[in-house]
């Protein structure tokens, strides 16, 4: 029996991700910017669903569509789902995945943000274009550890995405993932690290009875508070506490630079 439950769930996560190509493929680029944002966090949904994957959000709540910058620690691919579902906001991704097939069209179409990783060059480009979609009206949701982890642990943040949100007033919004089972203990099959494959990754969670994603949003952080550095850092430790994660599975923030002020004419 519950290798015919995992074979229906393989089935209807191959119908969706299907289904989320072809709207991307041939629709997406034709609708209004609201339009396919609001059609890509329904389609994110749709396909939590035939995983089996269930979002849980708790903590702060959002009172207004000003735009903001979402900051989330990052275990897994399920991680764009779980946040897309929720909200419908534009993400930064690594530029891989436009080459991905099926995720290479999706998020291409769905308006993604592409960065090299380790390129500082690179990395300054999208922080601008970031900006330009705050500005516009769009939240965006990055990833500042440029990196996954099992969850037990937290990278660095890194700043510079940060810059965006300073540069034009926008908001932080912390946001801590975590992977459970239905009894509350940890759930490592969602974790996507290391040299993991998509596939190896996806079998590993259709295999799970079901996948529950904890996202707890974190209190606002006003960008006209600190340097970028110390927005880092103080968006790493709003995530590190909703963890419950011990100082020894932090990574240190880089020093806080103090801001530069111009001399007096």
């Amino acid at each position: 029996m519950r290798a015919l439950g995992v074979l229906r769930r393989a089935v209807a996560v191959l119908w969706s991700l299907i289904l989320t190509w072809t709207v991307a493929a041939l629709a997406a680029s034709r609708l209004a910017p609201e339009t396919r944002r609001l059609l890509a966090s329904r389609l994110a949904a749709h396909t939590l669903a035939a995983l089996s994957v269930r979002v849980h959000v708790t903590g702060a709540s959002i009172a207004s569509d000003r735009p903001r910058l979402f900051v989330a620690n990052h275990v897994s691919w399920l991680d764009v789902y779980a946040l897309g579902a929720w909200r419908p906001v534009r993400f930064v991704a690594k530029s891989e995945t436009a080459t991905w097939p099926l995720a290479g069209t999706i998020t291409r179409n769905f308006d993604a943000l592409f960065i090299v990783r380790g390129s500082y060059r690179d990395a300054a480009r999208v922080k601008d274009r970031v900006a330009a979609a705050l500005a516009a009206g769009d939240s965006v949701a990055v990833f500042p550890e440029a990196t996954t982890t099992d969850g037990t642990q937290l990278a660095r943040f890194h700043a510079a995405m940060f810059q965006a949100a300073i540069d034009t007033g926008a908001v932080v919004q912390p946001i801590a993932l975590r992977y459970r089972k239905a009894d509350g203990s940890p759930c490592p099959a969602a974790a996507f690290v290391g040299d993991d494959t998509f596939a190896a990754s996806l079998g590993r969670i259709i295999r799970e009875p079901a996948v529950h994603v904890d996202v707890h949003v974190g209190p606002v952080l006003p960008s006209a508070a600190g340097t970028r550095r110390q927005l880092a850092a103080r968006a790493q430790t709003v995530v590190a506490r909703a963890l419950g994660l011990p100082p020894s599975a932090v990574a240190r923030p880089y020093p806080a630079r103090p801001r530069r002020i111009a001399p007096a004419a």
